[in-house]
């Protein structure tokens, strides 16, 4: 007959390391040890389990006001709770996770739950395993890949609410050869995109929030007619029916729809970098992704990021940018700090955070980027796209 299995937990603020291990190891029953100082996060984790892996009130126990210091009070407080699971549970097989709680509360539990029939865990997200610490000379077990954007949005405590439909999905299918030219050649291309976004802000009707855009100005006007690489683009751009140029009339660019401004306006680098990581196959990955606050879900303000990927139970979070950063500073700032925020409340240890521009940034924006550890990809190094994120998804695992 095959023993109840109970996981005691101590509740912790960096939720995943505890939701992870009973993703996988799916115990029959979870025990949680609240410090004072973590009601609020038990509350959390609770609901998170419920909803993700499906547990019911009768398989959660929850232990408040449990010391987090003073060993010998901490020690005492893990006695009563062992006994307490036994009474509940004579014949349990009783593992305790030493990932949680403050270092004192690690070696009170650890020294109270060494015991013959005990065992022991602890959870390394960052290699990817669960290590086996009592009894020894256990062999590790290889975390799964078990988040989804969701599912980790969700255990940060963010609401996934919408991204990329199948729509936006096909009709950049359409234009991928397209939009991979237009990464390959964007350093020398570089002022085409000064031209280009100007003509699209001109071209765009001024409209409020949650209204449809709409073209305003159709017709724009070069300064002179382009040639060289900047008349292939834009026949290329002609070619899938994004604007209208020929050279009839060189020095006229045309925007008869909505959908080729936006694209030319910066969306195509949204593209490439949905269809690069695509590509790659990762566990999981979406485009124009908007989350909310689970704890406030009644405002409805919506965060959005380009591109998330998650891959190994690690989130990337991507913002691209077409905008010339030396001419527009003061926005600069703004543009660092949505993804920095961004990054540490819906990212937290196990987020990663990129710009991805098809421009240089200015010095101080540069350098401001590295005090965020937001990584900076842009110019020529979109070409190399793939290897960089290769080298994120193989160290993810590593």
């Amino acid at each position: 007959m095959t023993k109840t299995s109970v996981h005691l937990l101590i509740v912790t603020g960096q939720t995943q390391a505890n939701l992870i291990p009973v993703l996988q190891l799916k115990p029959d029953i979870i025990a949680l040890a609240v410090s004072t100082t973590m009601g609020s996060k038990a509350d959390d984790f609770i609901k998170l389990v419920k909803t993700l892996a499906h547990y019911d009130d009768k398989a959660i126990i929850r232990y408040d006001y449990v010391e987090d210091v003073v060993l010998k009070m901490i020690e005492e407080k893990a006695m009563n709770i062992a006994v307490d699971l036994q009474e509940r549970y004579p014949d349990c097989a009783l593992t305790y996770h030493a990932t949680g709680g403050t270092k004192l509360m690690t070696l009170g539990f650890c020294e109270v739950f060494r015991a013959d029939d005990n065992q022991i865990l602890y959870t390394d997200t960052e290699h990817a395993r669960i290590e086996v610490i009592y009894p020894k000379n256990q062999a590790p077990i290889a975390i799964a890949n078990l988040l989804t954007i969701d599912s980790y949005l969700q255990s940060m405590g963010k609401q996934y609410r919408n991204s990329a439909d199948e729509q936006w999905r096909q009709h950049a299918q359409q234009r991928k050869a397209l939009t991979k030219w237009l990464a390959e050649h964007v350093e020398p291309m570089d002022n085409f995109w000064s031209v280009i976004n100007g003509m699209v802000a001109s071209a765009m009707a001024e409209t409020a929030r949650g209204v449809p855009a709409a073209i305003a100005h159709p017709e724009q006007q070069f300064k002179r007619a382009p040639g060289g690489l900047w008349a292939q683009a834009l026949t290329k751009m002609t070619e899938q029916q994004l604007c209208q140029w020929d050279q009839t009339k060189p020095d006229t660019l045309y925007f008869h729809n909505v959908t080729g401004a936006q694209y030319l306006g910066g969306q195509w680098l949204e593209e490439y970098v949905w269809h690069i990581a695509s590509d790659l196959k990762p566990d999981d990955i979406k485009a124009n992704v908007e989350f909310t606050e689970m704890a406030v879900p009644k405002d409805d303000i919506r965060n959005e990021l380009d591109c998330v990927v998650v891959h190994h139970n690690r989130l990337l979070m991507v913002e691209c940018k077409t905008v010339n950063f030396k001419k527009s500073t003061d926005k600069n700032a703004d543009i660092l700090y949505k993804l920095e925020s961004l990054g540490h409340r819906a990212g937290g240890l196990y987020g990663t955070k990129w710009l991805i521009s098809a421009r240089p940034l200015d010095a101080p924006t540069a350098k401001r980027a590295q005090e965020y550890a937001i990584k900076v990809i842009y110019g020529a190094a979109l070409k190399d796209l793939k290897g960089t994120l290769i080298a994120w998804m193989e160290a993810e695992k590593s």
